[in-house]
């Protein structure tokens, strides 16, 4: 009888044991994941991003233009984009603490004119077009030069680590290409490498830049075509209203 209750009590002992270590290790556990005030502060801060990010791009009465692109965006692309989030080119449209307008375009086959960043060779690679002695394209494809302002729209200092890659130009139906930011136009080039497209502004501050992307001549020549914005940095679907983030300027 008395091994039975001492085996009884040793049995109790040991279950409150491990429930007592159980609940240590969870409290720990549950410091561990407390987060600093500079993560709290980072996730505010990113929080905040993410609203301003979600705000209309445009203010107002929105145009038949825009209207009208939206419905094309969900018909040939599949996305559902609130006109509200759609520009032509002259007009300016927000995105978080940036605007962006794209003053002018031009697409040509002929040399932009501005001097390659150290290091870069269209030549190098099978599936970029392909350039003479004077920068004048020979292969299937045509340089789309977008003359486009930046605005720095808060009243502090900022710094886009990635500011020119988050365009892109677009069509409907790209199929598996995509046209990136290859350069921007400068009389001194800047320094090519994983900061090239860093952009650092003051307070208020607009930069203005001659963007040169690239296109596939049976895209461009069949095809409407703009560019897309996303400073996000996460890259979200724009058909879900959730992350309705992304910025759209009709060129043509």
């Amino acid at each position: 009888m008395k091994k039975a209750v001492i085996s009884g009590i040793m049995v109790v002992l040991v279950i409150l044991g491990i429930g007592i270590s159980y609940m240590q290790f969870q409290g720990k556990a549950l410091q561990r994941k407390s987060p600093s005030k500079e993560e709290q502060k980072s996730m505010e801060e990113n929080d905040k991003r993410m609203e301003n990010l979600m705000l209309p791009g445009q203010e107002g009465e929105i145009d038949e233009k825009s209207e009208a692109f939206a419905k094309e965006l969900q018909e040939k692309a599949g996305l559902t984009v609130d006109p509200k989030n759609i520009a032509s080119v002259g007009s300016p449209i927000t995105s978080g603490n940036y605007s962006f307008t794209v003053d002018s375009w031009r697409a040509s086959k002929e040399s932009p004119g501005y001097a390659l960043p150290e290091g870069m060779d269209f030549n190098a690679y099978g599936d970029f077009p392909q350039v003479d002695a004077n920068g004048n394209i020979t292969n299937e494809f045509t340089n789309v030069i977008a003359n486009i302002t930046v605005e720095n729209l808060s009243d502090e200092p900022i710094t886009g680590d990635g500011l020119w890659g988050y365009l892109t130009l677009q069509a409907f139906d790209m199929g598996e290409f995509i046209s990136e930011v290859q350069y921007l136009g400068e009389e001194t080039p800047r320094e090519n490498g994983h900061n090239y497209f860093k952009e650092s502004f003051a307070a208020g501050e607009m930069k203005s830049y001659p963007v040169v992307f690239f296109m596939p001549d049976d895209i461009l020549n069949s095809q409407e075509i703009y560019l897309e914005i996303d400073t996000s940095g996460a890259n979200p679907q724009p058909s879900d209203p959730e992350y309705a983030v992304k910025r759209f300027i009709i060129l043509n």
